[in-house]
This record gives structure tokens, C-alpha cells and sequence, in this order.
């Protein structure tokens, strides 16, 4: 008993040892590539937060007190791996969360800097650092989790310096920017004067290229992508270049003591030319120029940093104590971060009717159909076509035009049609008087980045012949409304007088009289389906309210007391056929929404009529005077559009 008892506390004991295991607190651990490095150079930073249970409910780390460095995210990385304990069921399972936050520091200034540890909290606890490992080797763990950085300057020499040009420093949005990284190594004294100092290398040297690099910034984008650019410069055995950010492949290696899969480091260079340019003494010596040039296109405003770009590695100079007069030296060198700012167009001497267009573009106004009626829709088609940026381009103000005002109704807001080479806007407008009118010259401007300046654009005038409107004298002109002609009509009138037993019932045998019963038995279920299917119909929502159509509308159309309420109420009436919304309905929607019902063409062509010409009472001061005749027009075509459903959707008149 007592051995019984002691083994259930031993179990007590280890499950609770597992349970604290399992809801351990979390910790935080912390990873760098290096710890020395030299000014312009930048390394990489890790923080990995652990737990056992999912992390996405910790805060994002507070890196605020970087002050001493540039800091750039690197997207958030998620995984589940087996480290902590927790009983599931009375089984033992390993599992822990992990979620790691990296980022790419760059110092901004040289000496001895601190990293403080960032600040996270999970669930209101701080967790503390586990571990701190730099390229791999586990280091000691300070007592507040900082960690410092030995920034040195690069030696001061003139062996090898790197600029950066960009021939501005100010544009526009889609003036083109030409970027390049200049290299120039001083040349080999004596015989190996016309020598290329990278040909005597085994290894190419290192540079670190910030904009070589695919989507290098938000808005400024290269003419051609990253990999079309480098195969420009990249170089073949035997020809030698430089090592741009580490980019390489892996190759075959037939080596016996080899893995088959080698990495290889890709090599770039130009054509190198010799030139002359001033040493530490300001004395001009020759230098062997390599030029690295990308041509960017930006789109957006802002200002853009290329920069610092580093070189590092073993280069061939001039050395007296050596056999040949030359030796394979470390060098580093840094290119100073060089700013570009892409403004917007000036305020000053802006013209009241720029759009926000750059480039260079041409103007279209076009305006359908040259003859009309007063009241009539007209398409008005405004188009900016060519070569730029038409993003923040916004439609001219035009409504306001004296002879628009006068003579034309403008339907706001516009249609927009955009593509990679135009911008349009199109609008609808109706004639307000009747009359050899025109629509007058529209003009816009444009800024011309190549130029850098506004230019105007304008448009011709267009010629338009206007007819009154015929003022509508009875539902004729809405078309015939057909009867059906097709009864057959007796001598005797409709039905024959026929009363005779023998007429009306034949005589029926045993067989009839089975074969009736199977045929009743058979109708009765099927009527029976069909009743229950049509019932379970009639209570869905759209068939409710399509049922009901024919009804509102009736009900509206005796209070019609204008044209725009026989319109309210036809246009109920197709909102509720077709189950769709009538707010902002016009007559082009209310005869698609019919044609989409299968209403007959010759019904929807007719009520289009009618409604086209109550646009123009509307919109063009028409005068309908019979307006009861419009009314019952509308009953009759509605009516006979309420007929194809009345057998299969259970419309009623109500």
C-alpha cells in the first residue's frame, strides 16, 4: 500500500515537472553574421523568440533605441519545432514555436557601438535572453542582452577609390537616371603598366551594390530588370571582374575528394579604359576605370539614397620589397550614399488647368452623334494619349464652361478607361436647345519632363446640328400593342351548342376506364410534385418580389403626377423582375435588366422608346402633354411583360 501511494506521488511529482515544462516562459535568442566591420559595410541581426505556444500575439520588437544605426526589416520568418514538453492524452510531446525578426543594420559612424537588446513582450512578460551567437559560435550572454559593434574607418589610400554619380540630384517623375558605381585602381608601376590589375587576381574582390538589387526602392524602378542588366556585364573564364552582393550558381565538380555541387561565385566587369585622375598629392595618375551603370525610371515623388556602395578584397599594388615589385594587398574602400530627390511639378507658373499628367501626350475630344435631338444622350469622349505617367491624373473641369452650361446637361461623375498608353474619360451630356450649335474647344496641360515645362493642349471645335424634340400625342408612338389574333372563331360563334350525351362522352369499356384511372393516378401525383415545387418557389425572396411587380407598379402609376414618377415606377418595375437594386437606374439599365428576364425585344423596344423620350422631357424642357395616355401605355406594356412568367413564376397582377 505504501509502495502503491509513493509511486502516485513519484507520477504526481513528474507531471507536474512535464506540466511547468510544457507552459515554460518564453525566451528570446539573438544571432549576427559578424561583430567587426568597417564603416559603409553592413551585417545582419537576428532576434528568435521561442515558446510553446503559438507567438503571433507578441508585440512587434521595439528597436527604437538603434539610434547609431540605419535599419532595415527583413520579412518576419514562422516555425514549429520540437524542444519543449507538454503531455497530450498521457503522452509526451515535444513541440515549440519559434518566430524570428531579422534585420540588415548599417552603422553611422565609426568607434565602438551598442545594440541594445530590443524590447518584446509576450502575453505581459519581457523574456529574457537564452543565447547570443555570431557567424555560428555561441559568445557569452551580457547581463541586459546588448551586444556591441567594433566599427572601424577604412584606411585612408588612393589604391582603389569608389564614387557614386548620378548626374542629378534633382528630376521628375519618368526622367530617366543614370546610376553608376565608379571603381578606379591605380596602375601597375613599371613593366606591368598596361596590365589589368583584376587579370592578376584568383579571386574576384567584393562589392556591396545597394541598388543592384530586383524592386532596390518603392517608386523607383530600373529600365530593365536586375537580371537582364547583370547578364550585360557578367564575364566568362578566362576574363576576371568583380564579386557583386555574393550573386553565384552552383557547378559541377568532377573532382574525386569533391562534392559534386560547388557554389560559383558570378564575375562582372565593363570595359575597363585607362584614365587619368588626381592621387592623395592631387598629382593625376593613371587609374584603371570600371563603370557599373543601371538606368532607373522613377514613378513616384520622394527622395532616393544609393548608397554607400563598398568594395573588399585582395587587389595587385605596387610594393618595393617584392620580388616583382608588385603584391596581392586587403583593401577596403567606401562610395558615400548619394541622394535623389524626385519632386513634384512646380507651383510656381502652374496652370489652373493641369490634370497631373508627365510626359509627352496628345488630346482627343470626341463627341457622338453629330445630329440630335434635344434631350437626346450624347457621348462626350475626353482622351490623353502617349508617352508618361497618367496615375494621378484627374478629369478637367469643364461643366462650368460658359457655353457648355448654356447649352448642354453633363451627367457627373465620368466613366474611366485607363490602360499602359491612354487615359479617358467618358461622359453623357444632352443638348438643351434645339439649333446649328457647337461644342466648344476643350484645353488641358501637361508638364513635359523633357523639356520642364507646362504644355497646353486643346482640342478642336466640334459642329453639332440639334432638332427639337416631337412632343409624343398618344401611346401610337410607342408602337402597336398586338392582340392575339390567332382564335378560331366558328361559323356559330365561339363554342358550337353542343349538348348530346354521345357528343360529349364516349362510350367507355372496362379497358378505358383502366387505362383512365392509371393516367388520373399518374396526373394527380404529378400535379401534386408540381404544386409542392411551386409552392417551395413561391417563397424565395426574388420570386416574392417578382410576383409582386406588376402590382407596385400598378399602385404607383395612378398617382403619377410627373414624368419622372411614371419613370420611378417603370423602373421599379425592372428592378423588381430582375431582383436588383433601382437606386440610380437609367434607361439604358432598366431594358438591359428586362432583355436579361427574356422579355420579348419587340416590348423592351417599345418601353425604351417611351422612356427615352420622357429622358427627354426630363433633361431637354420637352413639353408631354398627354401624359394619361403615357401612363396607360406603360400599364399595357407591363402588363404583357408580366405574361411569359405568370405560368412558371407565379407573377400576379395584385
Amino acid at each position: 500500500m505504501t509502495l502503491l501511494m509513493n509511486l502516485r506521488y513519484l507520477s504526481l511529482l513528474i507531471f507536474c515537472l512535464l506540466s511547468a515544462a510544457a507552459f515554460a516562459e518564453p525566451e528570446v535568442s539573438v544571432r549576427m553574421d559578424r561583430t567587426e566591420i568597417f564603416r559603409g559595410e553592413t551585417f545582419l541581426y537576428f532576434l528568435t523568440l521561442s515558446d510553446s505556444v503559438p507567438v503571433s500575439n507578441a508585440a512587434e520588437p521595439d528597436i527604437s533605441a538603434w539610434t547609431d544605426f540605419r535599419v532595415q526589416p527583413l520579412p518576419k520568418e514562422s516555425s514549429q519545432t520540437g524542444s519543449s514538453i507538454f503531455i497530450v492524452n498521457g503522452k509526451v510531446v515535444n513541440q515549440s514555436h519559434t518566430t524570428t525578426y531579422g534585420y540588415v543594420l548599417e552603422p553611422k559612424r565609426s568607434g565602438l557601438l551598442t545594440i541594445p537588446l530590443p524590447k518584446i513582450t509576450v502575453n505581459g512578460i519581457t523574456p529574457l535572453l537564452k543565447s547570443f551567437s555570431v557567424d555560428g559560435s555561441k559568445q557569452g550572454v551580457s547581463a541586459n542582452g546588448a551586444v556591441n559593434v567594433r566599427v572601424v574607418e577604412p584606411e585612408q589610400q588612393d589604391t582603389v577609390i569608389l564614387t557614386i554619380e548620378t548626374g542629378k540630384t534633382r528630376l521628375y517623375p519618368l526622367q530617366p537616371l543614370d546610376v553608376a558605381l565608379v571603381i578606379r585602381i591605380k596602375a601597375l608601376p613599371g613593366q606591368h603598366a598596361d596590365v589589368e590589375p583584376l587579370s592578376l587576381l584568383r579571386q574576384p574582390p567584393q562589392l556591396q551594390i545597394p541598388w543592384a538589387k530586383e524592386n532596390f526602392a518603392k517608386g523607383m524602378n530600373g529600365e530593365e530588370n536586375l537580371e537582364a542588366w547583370l547578364n550585360k556585364i557578367l564575364v566568362r573564364p578566362p576574363q576576371k571582374g568583380f564579386a557583386i552582393n555574393n550573386y553565384g550558381g552552383t557547378r559541377l565538380s568532377f573532382g574525386f575528394f569533391d562534392d559534386m555541387l560547388q557554389r560559383e561565385v558570378y564575375q562582372f566587369s565593363g570595359k575597363p579604359k585607362l584614365v587619368q585622375y588626381p592621387d592623395f598629392s592631387g598629382k593625376p595618375v593613371d587609374y584603371w576605370e570600371y563603370r557599373f551603370l543601371r538606368r532607373f525610371v522613377p514613378q513616384e515623388f520622394g527622395t532616393y539614397a544609393f548608397g554607400p556602395a563598398a568594395l573588399k578584397g585582395l587587389l595587385p599594388a605596387a610594393d618595393s620589397n617584392a620580388a616583382k615589385g608588385i603584391a596581392a594587398k586587403n583593401f577596403y574602400a567606401v562610395a558615400p550614399s548619394v541622394s535623389v530627390t524626385v519632386a513634384d511639378v512646380p507651383q510656381e507658373n502652374r496652370p489652373a488647368d493641369y490634370i497631373g499628367a508627365f510626359g509627352t501626350f496628345r488630346w482627343d475630344v470626341r463627341l457622338e452623334p453629330a445630329k440630335a435631338r434635344t434631350g437626346d444622350p450624347m457621348t462626350l469622349t475626353l482622351r490623353l494619349t502617349g508617352q508618361g505617367s497618367t496615375a494621378n491624373v484627374r478629369p478637367p473641369d469643364f461643366a462650368s464652361v460658359p457655353e457648355i452650361a448654356e447649352n448642354f446637361r453633363v451627367h457627373l461623375p465620368p466613366t474611366e478607361e485607363t490602360d499602359e498608353r491612354s487615359c479617358a474619360f467618358i461622359y453623357t451630356i444632352r443638348p438643351k436647345k434645339a439649333g446649328p450649335i457647337v461644342f466648344p474647344p476643350l484645353s488641358v496641360s501637361v508638364f513635359d519632363v523633357n523639356t520642364e515645362t507646362f504644355q497646353t493642349l486643346k482640342s478642336s471645335v466640334i459642329p453639332l446640328e440639334i432638332a427639337e424634340t416631337k412632343t409624343v400625342q398618344s401611346a401610337e408612338s410607342f408602337g402597336n400593342l398586338h392582340t392575339d389574333e390567332s382564335m378560331q372563331i366558328s361559323e356559330k360563334g365561339l363554342f358550337a351548342n353542343k349538348t348530346s350525351p354521345e357528343v360529349l362522352l364516349p362510350i367507355l369499356t372496362y379497358k378505358h376506364w383502366a387505362i383512365s384511372m392509371a393516367v388520373l393516378a399518374v396526373t394527380y401525383a404529378l400535379a401534386a410534385v408540381s404544386v409542392l415545387l411551386r409552392q417551395n418557389r413561391r417563397q424565395q425572396p426574388s420570386v416574392i418580389r417578382r410576383r409582386g411587380a406588376l402590382g407596385r407598379a400598378k399602385k404607383l402609376l395612378p398617382a403619377v403626377r410627373s414624368t419622372e414618377d411614371l419613370q420611378t415606377a417603370v423602373f421599379g418595375f425592372a428592378a423588381d423582375i430582375a431582383n436588383a437594386d433601382e437606386n440610380g437606374m437609367t434607361t439604358a439599365d432598366a431594358c438591359r435588366l428586362l432583355r436579361e428576364q427574356q422579355i420579348p425585344e419587340m416590348l423592351v423596344r417599345e418601353l425604351q422608346d417611351m422612356l427615352e423620350t420622357l429622358d427627354a422631357a426630363v433633361y431637354g424642357g420637352m413639353s408631354v402633354s398627354p401624359l394619361e395616355d403615357l401612363t396607360r401605355t406603360a400599364e399595357t406594356l407591363l402588363t404583357q411583360m408580366t405574361a411569359p412568367f405568370e405560368r412558371f413564376s407565379g407573377i400576379q397582377s395584385n
